[in-house]
């Protein structure tokens, strides 16, 4: 389960996308069911009942919260547990029941683990985190989906050079500004515990912008200079193969006027988008090893990931808890602050 994305914390859909109603979404090629009990708590399990194998994002929310599958109305609580099989009250239901996805709701985000021991917890950059300071931001959530495999996405948002070419009239006008046909771009690629980071320093221009990578599948893009922050983050999350759910988190601390903020967030959405048609036509799909593409000194911060994804987690899956094992863990609170793998 979950190939090539074995046992890492992805965000899967914005907090506001998730509600009481079952809904059905695709992680690393495997369909899962989330939805809100009672209480307002986000539940997810694998989409699939454990009886005849159909949909359960087709069924409906029990009295008690649960799911009632929609074929046989077998209810299963939000830790997967079997609570009800009608026409048959012997059953033996501790061992009929669905299989729950470890979990967690921070940062305005539902996550997943994709795997079920989880060591560790979402990291969570620090715009992000609801301490002190946060009421002082305005956050913008937005995703949509896209024929292409997720690692292509996650070298674009890694890549700096095409930004005067696929961005030129939005966020690469300022490069292709200063930019010459002898211009040199200089990295300097530092590690963090959560990936790297890295200014571009053009000729003898200090660096305008400061991009990071978060292990295994985000971005972050910081544009505007102290003490103004205005900070473009994206998560490419697998879903189907062959597509990958782009979700983008904006967060700034000026232009907090309720009036202006839908001319921001639609230019952010225009700037992930003007990145769509250039990831869908890559051909391979996937990345390849390196050796398969002509690269050159600026492709480092994309090398770096793509190593590191065919080292780490190309080939991973997870094995499903055996048949009568104890449920996953549902959520529970977390700091987010402890990095994942």
């Amino acid at each position: 389960m979950f190939a090539d994305f074995a046992d890492q914390w992805t965000p899967v859909l914005p907090s506001s996308d998730v509600r009481a109603k079952p809904r059905r979404v695709v992680v690393a090629g495997e369909a899962l069911v989330v939805w809100r009990d009672n209480a307002g708590r986000a539940a997810v399990l694998l989409d699939r009942c454990p009886h005849r194998s159909v949909s359960l994002a087709l069924g409906s929310r029990t009295r008690e919260g649960g799911l009632a599958c929609k074929f046989h109305g077998w209810e299963f609580g939000t830790d997967g547990a079997c609570a009800y099989v009608p026409f048959n009250p012997q059953a033996p239901r501790e061992r009929l029941g669905a299989t729950a996805v470890p979990h967690r709701e921070l940062g305005g985000m539902l996550w997943v683990y994709t795997g079920f021991d989880p060591q560790t917890e979402p990291y969570l950059p620090e715009h992000l985190r609801d301490d002190e300071g946060a009421e002082q931001l305005t956050r913008f959530y937005y995703h949509e989906e896209w024929d292409a495999h997720w690692t292509r996405a996650m070298e674009n948002m890694l890549d700096y050079p095409h930004l005067p070419f696929v961005h030129r009239n939005t966020i690469g006008r300022f490069v292709r500004a200063k930019a010459t046909r002898s211009s040199r771009l200089i990295f300097d690629l530092t590690d963090t515990a959560q990936g790297f980071r890295f200014g571009a320093q053009l000729d003898d221009h200090e660096p305008s912008a400061w991009l990071r990578w978060l292990r295994p599948n985000s971005m972050i893009l910081d544009v505007a200079p102290e003490p103004r922050m205005m900070r473009i983050q994206t998560y490419c999350i697998p879903a189907e193969p062959g597509r990958v759910r782009m979700l983008l988190v904006t967060a700034r601390n000026f232009s907090r006027n309720p009036l202006a903020s839908p001319a921001l967030d639609r230019l952010n959405v225009f700037i992930l988008h003007q990145d769509r048609a250039v990831v869908e036509s890559s051909d391979p799909v996937e990345v390849p090893p390196g050796k398969h593409e002509k690269s050159v000194r600026t492709d480092r911060p994309t090398l770096e990931f793509r190593s590191w994804y065919l080292r780490e987690l190309k080939g991973s899956s997870a094995a499903p808890p055996a048949p009568g094992a104890p449920p996953a863990s549902a959520a529970r609170a977390g700091s987010g602050e402890a990095g994942g793998r």
